[in-house]
């Protein structure tokens, strides 16, 4: 018999928070600033894979990444390890909580792991 394997809520959280970026990138593709800055992040990346994790006090979900096609897709770590970026467990909660606020402007996401750094929105 196969045991399943439990998946804790802020990793589905942040399931969704990845969604809702996608969404966010789908409905603005065309439109100027962020097409161009996702292009750009795209390239700095050259589809090298970033880390996300969400934390509080402590990390509570984390997931590896990469951007290709203006698409956040899942990607594996490699072998060096990717740079990981933070984002804040209250952040995410709230891009969950309002993602056609984000949608609409796409200027209230954290972009910055697009560029390999360390954020902690």
């Amino acid at each position: 018999m196969t045991k399943s394997r439990k998946i804790s809520d802020d990793q589905v959280q942040l399931e969704r928070y990845l969604d809702i970026c996608n969404r966010v990138l789908d409905a603005n593709q065309d439109r100027f600033p962020y097409n161009r800055i996702w292009a750009a992040g795209e390239a700095a990346l050259e589809g090298r894979p970033v880390a996300l994790a969400v934390v509080d006090e402590e990390p509570r979900a984390h997931c590896v990444v990469k951007l290709e096609g203006h698409h956040i897709e899942a990607a594996e770590g490699g072998g060096e390890a990717p740079p990981v970026s933070r984002l804040s467990k209250k952040y995410i909660e709230d891009v969950l909580a309002n993602p056609d606020k984000y949608i609409a402007d796409p200027s209230l996401i954290d972009w910055r792991w697009l560029m390999g750094g360390k954020t902690s929105s």
